[in-house]
């Protein structure tokens, strides 16, 4: 009979589906360090990298009766950390309004896998921005364009376009609730 750390991760899995815990503790100790470094690639941050991976492993823990397994539990576990980060930006999304957009569909968000979902997931996300900005309003598009893709100040826009500094800031700020909302429609379909 093998030990314990011979054993796959998804005949660990099975043990601690019934109530194991150092079958838990050695699939923690496996998967944690890589997983605390795709998140920090991710975040840059290492104290929301922690978070997010730690997150995962709480709720593998709240829900291991209800998971079924369909393949490895490491892509398991990745698909968990990319979820995570996904509500740990919405938060902190929701959190500030210093936070742009063009953050969020950031490219460092998107990992480089083999198998390309993410890739395809970002350009996804990068297609519904643009339907998103092309259904502004001309003014509010016009404005939001000038600013995020020429990079012009509001006192800038509002020469060029002779409007009040006020109007491109309100403008700006439509633009930016438009998505998101969009952003948080999207992330409660991911996640219901």
């Amino acid at each position: 009979m093998k030990s314990k750390e011979e054993m796959s991760d998804e005949e660990l899995f099975v043990m601690f589906q019934h109530d194991d815990r150092g079958a838990f503790s050695i699939l923690y100790d496996r998967h944690w360090a890589n997983l605390i470094k795709k998140a920090l690639h991710k975040l840059s941050d290492q104290v929301a990298a922690e978070e997010v991976v730690q997150n995962v492993f709480v709720n593998l823990w709240k829900w291991k009766e209800n998971i079924v397994l369909k393949g490895e539990l490491k892509y398991y576990l990745y698909t968990m950390l990319r979820n995570e980060i996904f509500r740990y930006m919405e938060d902190r999304f929701k959190q500030s309004n210093n936070i742009s957009i063009d953050e969020i569909a950031s490219p460092r968000f998107v990992s480089m896998d083999s198998d390309g979902h993410e890739r395809i997931e970002y350009a996804e996300l990068q297609h519904k921005i643009t339907q998103i900005v092309g259904g502004l309003p001309d003014k509010c598009r016009l404005i939001f364009q000038m600013s995020r893709e020429e990079g012009l100040t509001a006192k800038q826009i509002a020469n060029q376009l002779n409007i009040s500094h006020r109007t491109v800031e309100t403008q700006i700020s439509k633009a930016i609730r438009a998505l998101k909302d969009a952003i948080r429609k999207v992330s409660i379909l991911l996640y219901s």
